[in-house]
């Protein structure tokens, strides 16, 4: 099989356990609440509903899925992800069963109604996890990917996409589309795509920072010494200028943002090519 793009190599995932990740992603904007209506329309029919997320993270699907089906199991290779995520809402419940593990290698209570992923498929090892998912899928199941989207508008994203591309630790990114790299490798057949409308999000300016500091190539770990201060002092100066020239609107101290989410869901396949 043809290796995953360079930036996605696990390597750069397992950059997801350090310390300051962990810290900052509770900034991440929540997904929208439609997202979890496509999801449970998604469940397959005439099976207990029992969900599978891998690479949960802190939970931002899982943690709202719960009170909506029998039972997720949520499953992080980063001990620290599970750990902060027990401690936000949701984190608790007892639908949510936490599995500190690689989903490669995860023991999974089969068959699943629906397995979810939300922004992680990326990182793992694809030719050992979608024929695991494959199997684990109950009969009229579906694996779902989850992508959200916080970039803004046109013209925010226009002053700090230059700024990400300067300062990710990240060095070997390049745009890529997960679905059709997964299909073209005989690994996903696509069945269907819906993008919720949009969500508020109102994040303080440090909130926001904070949230690109969730992302793979800006763990503060990871940048070079001073680059953080730098990158936080750039994009500050970006949301500022944003502001000042009404591009984005702030009020009562909150930049006025929005967020969506994409689902694409379909069937993971066992043999790659």
């Amino acid at each position: 099989m043809r290796p995953k793009p360079k930036h996605w190599q696990p390597e750069y995932g397992a950059w997801f356990q350090d310390a300051g990740i962990v810290a900052a992603y509770p900034n991440r904007p929540l997904y929208p609440p439609e997202t979890f209506t496509i999801l449970t329309g998604l469940l397959a029919p005439d099976t207990p509903h029992v969900v599978l997320d891998v690479g949960c993270g802190t939970g931002d699907l899982a943690r709202r899925l719960a009170p909506l089906v029998e039972r997720v199991d949520a499953v992080d290779l980063s001990a620290g992800m599970i750990e902060m995520g027990k401690r936000l809402p949701g984190g608790n419940d007892p639908r949510l069963h936490w599995l500190h593990a690689a989903a490669e290698e995860a023991p999974l209570a089969s068959p699943y109604a629906l397995i979810t992923a939300g922004e992680s498929i990326h990182w793992m090892r694809w030719d050992a996890l979608m024929p695991r998912l494959a199997a684990a899928l109950a009969p009229g199941g579906a694996l779902a990917i989850v992508e959200r989207d916080w970039e803004g508008p046109p013209a925010l994203w226009a002053r700090v996409a230059p700024l990400f591309a300067r300062y990710s630790a990240n060095k070997d990114f390049r745009p890529s589309d997960i679905i059709a790299e997964l299909a073209s490798r005989g690994l996903f057949r696509k069945a269907g795509e819906r993008r919720t409308g949009p969500a508020p999000w109102r994040p303080t300016v440090d909130e926001y920072i904070a949230c690109r500091h969730s992302q793979n190539g800006f763990s503060r770990e990871r940048m070079a010494p001073g680059e953080a201060d730098a990158f936080d002092a750039a994009i500050r100066a970006a949301l500022r200028e944003a502001v000042a020239e009404g591009a984005v609107a702030e009020r009562d101290g909150r930049l006025e943002l929005a967020v969506t989410a994409t689902v694409v869901w379909g069937q993971p396949l066992a043999h790659g090519s």
